[in-house]
């Protein structure tokens, strides 16, 4: 089921230009709404939200760039696609529409089938980010409840106090209604009191099922609690949407929640299954930043690669200086996604060869600030936003986003840093061939105590004399 479903919005103050947009674009079978200016864009968008904006820069009272800033400012529709479509060719109006917040440009006249193969691929590219919002926000949901069910596991007194905690729990985890029903009568039922439960149901493993009515749809898990082969009744959770628990790891979490609650009536496992929990948690939040990154590699694959290489150099070195494993974990998940703000910078502007110009620099920088909004919001139990924000930050204060300096910096980006610029020098990029191994050497070394923290150049150096640092894909 595609997550697409507002069409797309063309706006152009010409007649005969939103005449051919609207044929080409529905020939494609697009669905096409227009708009002949652009307070009718902003009404039309308000009024429901289009998957892509097709927008003209030359227009009467309100020009395409400002539309486009206001879309850009409003929460709901700030990821919107938009699409320039303008008789403009000067390289300052192309730079100004990529600094106002579009992703692509085409100038006029336009090919149709350029338009289309460009309109194809944002959408694309779109229902991917919104696939990936999706799957973020449910795993999110499903973690939030396993902790706080977990909680409750920990801290209820009695079985009644369990299953009390355990409800509410869930309900305030983001799901709108739960029941814990057990073979001995003891039973809660939290949230909302027009659904339905089939209590006859006790499966053997657990299952998805459609509960309710055309009106208020939904979809519920119902899981059996089992103490070793002992059944001890089942826990029901209802969704309201019908892509919740679409995915076998957010299934995963439902079952250990069960799992924690089974053990958790069980006194005398409570606090084994209190630790498996927290494992299950920091290893489902990992997952979690695995797909983050990979929807890099559909965008930018010398970006996903240069994470990956880069979070294993880093990783080298912090075990070189002995960082802990609580610690390393977290400069891991930060290492793999450092670079996911770049979904931000237009692709034209990423993969060009040659010497970008001050503005475009200037955008490509602002991708430490966007990746710490992307994950700022997931509970992450390691500063993993503040390292990705800090991963270009440097010792003497000449580093960005923040200008920090010294201690001011974490140890992990400071660990991150040397390794993103051992990475980047090292290898090969779209604006430069590689420039070797002993180029990024120089650059450490001569920038030791003052750039770059000396605990980690010295370790970083010790891993290159020993062969040690893992640099057999360059």
């Amino acid at each position: 089921m595609s997550l697409l479903n507002g069409g797309v919005l063309v706006v152009d103050d010409n007649p005969a230009n939103l005449k051919l947009m609207t044929k080409v674009l529905r020939g494609a079978g697009y669905n096409v709404r227009v708009a002949s200016s652009g307070r009718m864009a902003l009404e039309s968008v308000k009024a429901r939200l289009p998957d892509l904006v097709l927008l003209d820069i030359k227009m009467p009272q309100m020009n395409g760039f400002e539309v486009c800033e206001r879309l850009k400012q409003d929460p709901a529709s700030r990821d919107v696609p938009v699409i320039f479509l303008s008789a403009l060719r000067e390289s300052a109006d192309k730079l100004r529409s990529f600094a106002v917040g579009a992703v692509d440009y085409i100038t006029k006249p336009f090919v149709p089938e350029e338009v289309l193969v460009r309109v194809q691929s944002h959408l694309n590219l779109r229902e991917l980010q919104l696939e990936l919002e999706r799957k973020v926000a449910e795993r999110t949901r499903a973690l939030r409840t396993l902790s706080a069910g977990n909680q409750a596991v920990v801290h209820a007194r009695s079985v009644e106090e369990m299953l009390e905690l355990m409800g509410e729990a869930i309900i305030g985890g983001g799901y709108p209604a739960a029941l814990i029903a057990l073979d001995d009568g003891a039973r809660c039922q939290a949230g909302r009191e027009d659904v339905h439960w089939d209590e006859d149901l006790m499966p053997d493993g657990p299952c998805g099922l459609y509960d309710g009515d055309a009106d208020r749809p939904g979809h519920s898990i119902i899981l059996p609690l089992r103490l070793q082969d002992r059944p001890l009744g089942r826990l029901l959770v209802f969704a309201d949407d019908h892509h919740a628990f679409s995915e076998i790891e957010d299934v995963r979490v439902m079952v250990e929640m069960a799992g924690d609650l089974t053990y958790g009536l069980d006194t005398l496992q409570a606090r084994e299954q209190h630790l498996k929990a927290r494992h299950a948690l920091e290893h489902s939040l990992e997952r979690t930043i695995e797909a983050i990154a990979t929807t890099l590699e559909f965008r930018d694959p010398y970006t996903a690669g240069h994470q990956k290489r880069a979070t294993r150099i880093a990783e080298a070195i912090a075990h070189e200086i002995g960082l802990d494993e609580h610690r390393l974990k977290g400069l891991f998940v930060a290492g793999t996604i450092h670079d996911i703000g770049k979904i931000s910078v237009p692709v034209e502007i990423l993969s060009r060869p040659g010497k970008l110009s001050v503005a475009e620099f200037e955008i490509i920088k602002g991708h430490a600030i966007a990746g710490y909004d992307i994950v700022k919001g997931i509970d992450f139990p390691w500063p993993v936003p503040q390292i990705i924000r800090q991963h270009h930050e440097r010792l003497d204060g000449s580093g960005y986003p923040d200008g920090l300096s010294g201690n001011d910096i974490l140890l992990e980006a400071r660990i991150l840093a040397v390794a993103d610029v051992v990475e980047a020098i090292s290898s090969h990029r779209p604006y430069r061939p590689a420039l070797g191994l002993s180029a990024a050497v120089e650059e450490i070394r001569t920038h030791r105590g003052t750039r770059f923290d000396a605990r980690v150049v010295d370790a970083c150096l010790k891993l290159i004399d020993a062969g040690r640092l893992p640099l057999a894909e360059y």
